[in-house]
């Protein structure tokens, strides 16, 4: 998630599921080494399958973790899930016919209530005369209803009295994906002699691919035994979610993404070239929908769009369901009224999946709400999520769809993440991808390189072209042309260069898993200048955003560790990882490169710098969500 603390010629569609996930790790201080090959030089080095490794070649070798090593299972615990209702719902929507009626449940009416229930409904839709539409919705005036009626695109609140007391003894909110009267002339428009190939996205937020593993053991089970590949090389390439998505979306990096699409200026994300306008400018029917709706990925710290961004917007609906009684769990919104605001999600990818299985579509769907905040939190949502998969493969979606399921990283901080496999875990987010078989014969050659890709180093980037590759193959008039932020990066349904550095990929060396670290013992003198040149750095920052009598000024307080990279080229460069406490108190990660000898070597800042703990209660003097990673705000009277 983002920086914040504690989605023949008969007509084939092709539907695309991202399913992420985000955690929150911590950090705690390990004196291991990391289980990497000694160094060598490029041209000693043969290609072969070495099973301690998930990626091998010359370039980049990324080890093979234990999902159960010796650390992880210090953290590990299986969590329960946790219904927001013990009783069944009082109120349900049913399509039939592309007509959505909504329902009284009569015979749930008992447990609400022995006087009977009258209920009526509001539609909900966007405020689009404020200056923050994407952040407000309204409710018409509430129409009483008689056991059903029937409702249409907007979503619906729905409230329930008893009969006799006049009390509330139930609210919710309902969507339904059904196809209007625009939706249809785009479908009746549609030439379906091109094969074209749906997408959709669904996402669960922080969740890396050893601890999809760990913590989603079904739902593992599941892709594994129906033959879904997995990307075991796929390497994130920033911090967090808004980035990494962003290269998927549009191929930008985070500064390039901010400075064309500018998502805290009203209106300029409206403007910016994600490729679901691409998908849909080509005839194609788009949605999205997100939970957490103040911390998603357009609307945490930044303004959301103006106008809906696809063909189904789902955030009114959100935005509804958040107005209900709220329950946290983990820091995150959790139950939105009487139902998980994950579930809602996952039931609104699984309505758009279907209601257009049989026409081309792009759909982006994430969750954050149950995985944002805590390692284990999604364990308890395992069966939920593998009956997703169940009941889109039941319905016929994986028939004619290409479903990818994948996270945008892993934990970024708390306890684990200063282990080991925390760090790498970070890095490796979960994704896997179920092809139908017919896909694999018709393009058996896309379908070879995408298995031999599974061993490669990929990246966001590679999944954008991907989604390239899909317009180009669906028959339609568009022209692939290369990423922005990674122009060498190629489609999956190409091989991957065997010999991929992270250079290649356009990730920064401080988010790469290339090249191994060992720890290494250095002079205190040495720790303190590499923490102390870091400390420069984020001071800088600070100042750079006139937040100086906002920001409090650190001081080292003790280095926690300390680990020299393994050189994998001819050049004479090499890299520190330096995880260092300060005063006040806040743990840092940072990667400093330098050549030769390292005592008398400039240091360079390789990528970003991490912090490690939590920081939202010490950061609430500011607004801008890069500087809150760095900023201690102030004591009253601390001085410079």
């Amino acid at each position: 998630m983002q920086e914040r603390s504690p989605i023949p010629h008969k007509k084939i569609c092709f539907t695309v599921f991202i399913v992420s996930g985000l955690i929150l790790t911590v950090f705690y201080c390990d004196n291991t080494i990391l289980n990497y090959a000694a160094p060598f030089a490029a041209e000693e080095i043969a290609f072969v399958e070495e099973p301690e490794y998930l990626v091998s070649s010359p370039k980049c070798k990324i080890p093979n973790y234990d999902p159960f090593n010796k650390d992880a299972k210090r953290f590990y615990h299986k969590q329960k899930y946790k219904p927001c209702n013990n009783k069944k719902l009082l109120t349900y929507v049913t399509v039939k016919d592309n007509i959505a009626t909504l329902h009284v449940d009569t015979e749930s009416v008992p447990s609400y209530t022995s006087n009977g229930v009258t209920c009526c409904y509001s539609n909900i839709t966007r405020v689009n005369y404020n200056k923050d539409p994407d952040k407000r919705v309204k409710r018409s005036t509430c129409k009483y209803f008689n056991g059903k009626v029937t409702i249409f695109r907007d979503p619906v609140y729905v409230k329930c009295l008893d009969k006799e007391r006049r009390r509330q003894v139930y609210e919710n909110v309902h969507a339904a994906t059904i196809i209007d009267e625009t939706i249809q002339k785009k479908l009746e428009s549609f030439d379906n002699t091109t094969n074209p190939f749906s997408i959709l996205f669904i996402g669960i937020d922080s969740i890396s691919r050893l601890n999809f593993i760990r913590i989603l053991p079904n739902t593992h089970k599941f892709v594994e035994e129906n033959g879904w590949i997995p990307l075991k090389g796929y390497n994130k390439m920033d911090d967090n979610t808004f980035p990494n998505l962003m290269a998927i979306l549009t191929g930008f990096n985070n500064s390039r993404a901010y400075q064309v699409c500018s998502p805290k200026t009203l209106g300029k994300l409206d403007e910016c070239p994600m490729i679901w306008y691409d998908f849909r400018k080509l005839g194609f029917i788009t949605g999205y929908a997100e939970d957490s709706a103040s911390i998603n990925t357009f609307n945490y710290r930044k303004v959301g769009f103006t106008k809906p961004p696809v063909d189904y917007y789902y955030r009114p609906y959100i935005l509804g369901t958040e107005n209900l009684h709220k329950v946290n769990k983990d820091g995150v919104v959790y139950c939105t009224g009487p139902e998980t605001a994950g579930e809602r999600i996952m039931n609104a990818a699984k309505d758009f999946a279907t209601t257009f299985k049989n026409y081309p579509s792009f759909g982006f769907f994430w969750m954050n709400s149950f995985s944002h905040n805590e390692v284990n939190s999604p364990s308890g949502m395992d069966h939920k999520v593998k009956h997703l998969l169940q009941d889109i493969t039941n319905e016929g979606i994986t028939n004619n769809s290409i479903v990818i399921f994948l996270s945008d990283h892993g934990m970024r901080f708390g306890d684990i993440r200063l282990t080991d496999t925390g760090w790498l875990e970070e890095r490796l987010p979960f994704i896997y991808v179920s092809f139908p078989s017919w896909f694999k014969e018709g393009f058996s050659k896309e379908y070879e390189n995408f298995k031999i890709n599974s061993n490669r180093f990929t990246c966001p980037y590679d999944l954008h072209m991907t989604l390239k590759h899909i317009l180009a193959l669906s028959g339609r008039d568009y022209k692939i042309t290369p990423g922005e932020a990674c122009p060498k990066c190629k489609s999956l349904f190409e091989e991957a260069d065997a010999d991929r550095s992270c250079a290649d990929a356009a990730i920064d060396q401080h988010w790469c898993t290339c090249a191994g670290y060992k720890q290494k013992t250095l002079s205190k003198e040495l720790k303190a200048k590499l923490a102390n040149f870091t400390l420069n750095v984020i001071h800088d920052i600070i100042r750079s955003r006139n937040s100086d009598h906002r920001c409090a000024k650190y001081s080292l307080s003790k280095v926690l560790d300390v680990r020299i990279s393994q050189n994998f080229s001819a050049k004479n460069d090499s890299y520190v990882l330096l995880q260092f406490q300060t005063s006040p108190k806040a743990i840092f990660e940072t990667t400093v490169g330098y050549i030769g000898d390292i005592n008398t070597s400039n240091f360079s800042l390789s990528g970003d710098i991490s912090r490690l703990d939590s920081y939202s209660e010490h950061s609430k003097c500011v607004s801008d969500a890069y500087l809150r990673k760095y900023c201690y705000c102030r004591s009253n009277g601390e001085k410079v």
